[in-house]
């Protein structure tokens, strides 16, 4: 192979590979359409450079607009792919004006004054602003990991390889930067290096990036139930845990509240899984309406819990009468105007260094004696020993 060959088909290639590899990432989880962003980017700038090294009939004026096109347009994407992940918006008009701009320079003097560093310029310049643009753009986001900082990092260090390396090759190589043949030119090699560098590094950053994403959504997805939305049991314990053994360390109170919806199974009888799943679903919603900072979760068919920190048993309790009298109250599309949903709920303090589990007993037991005395009732537990008194609150009327 010889050496220009060589030189031609190296972005191509790598660039195809690095698509290929967000194409597979993409494939995996195809919600996150961001990675299909960066597949296309990697895929434009592939087609941009064989544009550039190989004439493939199109001539010289239409292969040089078409690939700096296909290298402005894989940088909007880069940007709206990074800018998307980061929760950001996309500065659309502030890219457009730099693709306008620097488009703008190449064509001028392609067509109209015929100048290699004019041409060099626009399109580098054009470039290093749109890498500005996303650069100042990314930093308003609220993620701050070490992964967020260095895509920030990779857009900074892009832009200064834009605005600098032609300046020092024209001021280094003068007019033999440009000199014929093109792709063994100063311009051309430095262009080549500058591109498989950066291509290597910023894909590597968004493949962790991608990679980190990955794994805390499956790590969510499993934590989670999908149908409540709210922390599954597993996922539940987990936070719960956490709580109690940071409210050991400060002396926060920390109360729980079970819910368990009453005659549930009759529901569904009655009226089917799927008006049964709207009760499910509503219920949740205002367990997360009312519970402020609380984990919540849905550790079993109807059965809820709240674990609430820093707050006392006559808050547990105020939540709780919230959330019944809501529910009982409300209407739910399918539900007949005549039926009454309820609820019933067992709230206990925690004591000392209570650990979750014992806890969780007595917020049990609580909840058992509402359902012995009627149901859409509030229980407390006050005590930890093992004959523990309840206070029965009645229903609002």
């Amino acid at each position: 192979m010889g050496q220009d060959l060589f030189i031609s088909l190296l972005n191509p290639v790598l660039s195809m590979v690095l698509s290929a590899a967000f194409f597979v990432l993409w494939s995996f989880r195809r919600e996150n359409r961001y990675v299909l962003q960066l597949c296309i980017c990697y895929f434009a700038v592939a087609v941009g450079f064989a544009l550039q090294a190989f004439d493939l009939g199109l001539g010289q004026t239409i292969s040089k607009v078409m690939s700096n096109s296909l290298f402005f347009g894989a940088l909007l994407l880069l940007i709206a792919a990074v800018t998307t992940r980061q929760g950001v918006r996309v500065p659309w008009v502030a890219s457009l004006a730099c693709v306008a701009a620097g488009m703008g320079g190449l064509l001028w003097f392609l067509l109209v004054h015929p100048y290699f560093p004019g041409r060099v310029f626009s399109v580098n310049y054009g470039l290093g602003a749109l890498c500005i643009v996303a650069m100042m753009r990314l930093r308003q986001s609220s993620r701050r990991s070490v992964i967020d900082r260095m895509i920030v990092l990779m857009a900074g260090l892009r832009a200064a390889d834009f605005f600098v390396r032609p300046l020092l090759v024209a001021l280094l190589s003068g007019a033999d930067a440009g000199r014929p043949p093109y792709i063994t030119s100063p311009y051309w090699l430095t262009t080549s290096l500058s591109v498989m560098v950066f291509s290597l590094l910023i894909a590597l950053t968004l493949l962790t990036a991608v990679a980190l994403d990955t794994i805390k959504e499956l790590q969510a997805e499993s934590e989670t139930d999908s149908l409540s939305k709210l922390l599954n049991r597993r996922g539940f314990e987990q936070r719960a845990t956490t709580i109690l053994e940071r409210s050991a360390r400060s002396g926060e109170p920390v109360t729980l509240v079970l819910a368990d919806l009453d005659h549930f199974k009759s529901v569904n009888d009655r009226f089917g899984h799927a008006i049964g799943d709207q009760v499910i679903v509503d219920f949740a919603a205002r367990l997360q309406a009312a519970g402020g900072r609380a984990v919540i979760g849905r550790i079993g068919g109807e059965e809820f819990a709240a674990l609430m920190p820093s707050t006392d048993l006559v808050a547990g309790r105020l939540f709780a009468e919230a959330v019944r009298n809501g529910f009982c109250s409300g209407t739910i599309e399918g539900i007949p105007p005549g039926v009454k949903l309820t609820a019933s709920f067992g709230v206990a303090g925690r004591f000392g260094g209570e650990e979750l589990a014992p806890l969780m007993q007595r917020a049990d037991d609580a909840l058992y004696k509402a359902k012995q005395n009627g149901r859409d009732s509030v229980r407390l537990s006050f005590q930890r020993q093992p004959m523990a008194t309840f206070a029965e609150l009645p229903a609002a009327s």
